[in-house]
């Protein structure tokens, strides 16, 4: 079972997420944007709850200056899990209230994070910013500057897991070319989507089928270390768990 609800149930295995608007839950007022933490909904054993506190626009520095990682920490149980992604808003410098210096105020908020989660007794893992929609000479390029490698360093330095949803995301643009990753995000005409009769050319948020690409690549990221939070998902190699028969209507 899944939820992204408000309540909170300290019975069940829980994953609490906290990023920024590309990993956020979404309702149908934005659809049909959709973060990659609602596509890994899709990927969790039966028993997982996701908690998915993401919010637009959020960096460490205004995550942490709202409240917003206090409401998790008020409701984490000993094993419980954390799954932190920023990095999108944390490189707006003209804005004091978001902006931290890569290899200073932003490790610091990453630091900040790992010894609160684990004073409760849960786990944390990270993960770098996904890529956005950017090609130059027909590659998918780097737009966060160096904060994904100061999240690798952090995380290599203080043996914590990190999923380098950076650089995955830009070898799979990369390799299924510029026009056809666009499918991915926000890029589309006018008169789709009701929410969007102008159309959009946002290369930044995602639409389900980029949202559950990320999660299956996360999940697939995270099988392969020996990091606890794995037991939360499915063996994505496991088919044979699918009873087919029960699919035919």
């Amino acid at each position: 079972m899944v939820y992204n609800i408000s309540a909170w149930d300290g019975d069940k295995m829980n994953i609490f997420m906290m990023g920024d608007s590309t990993m956020k839950q979404n309702n149908y007022y934005s659809y049909p944007q959709t973060g990659w933490g609602q596509g890994l909904e899709l990927f969790v054993r039966d028993g997982v709850l996701i908690f998915n506190r993401a919010e637009n626009g959020r960096s460490t520095k205004s995550f942490i200056a709202e409240g917003r990682f206090d409401w998790i920490l008020e409701r984490l149980q000993p094993g419980d899990y954390v799954i932190c992604s920023f990095g999108h808003n944390d490189e707006k410098i003209n804005d004091p209230n978001r902006y931290t210096e890569p290899f200073g105020e932003y490790q610091a908020n990453l630091n900040h994070f790992a010894k609160e989660v684990s004073k409760r007794g849960a786990h944390i893992v990270y993960a770098t910013s996904i890529t956005r929609h950017k090609f130059e000479n027909g590659k998918c390029v780097n737009s966060h500057g160096d904060y994904p490698q100061a999240m690798l360093d952090f995380c290599k330095e203080n043996n914590y897991t990190c999923i380098d949803l950076n650089k995955i995301t830009m070898d799979l643009y990369t390799s299924i070319g510029e026009e056809a990753s666009k499918k991915f995000h926000m890029i589309f005409g006018p008169n789709k989507f009701a929410n969007y009769p102008e159309g959009k050319d946002d290369h930044s948020h995602l639409v389900m089928e980029g949202a559950v690409s990320i999660a299956y690549l996360f999940v697939k990221e995270i099988s392969k270390t020996s990091d606890m939070i794995k037991e939360c998902f499915i063996d994505l190699d496991a088919k044979g768990m699918i009873d087919f028969k029960m699919l035919i209507d």
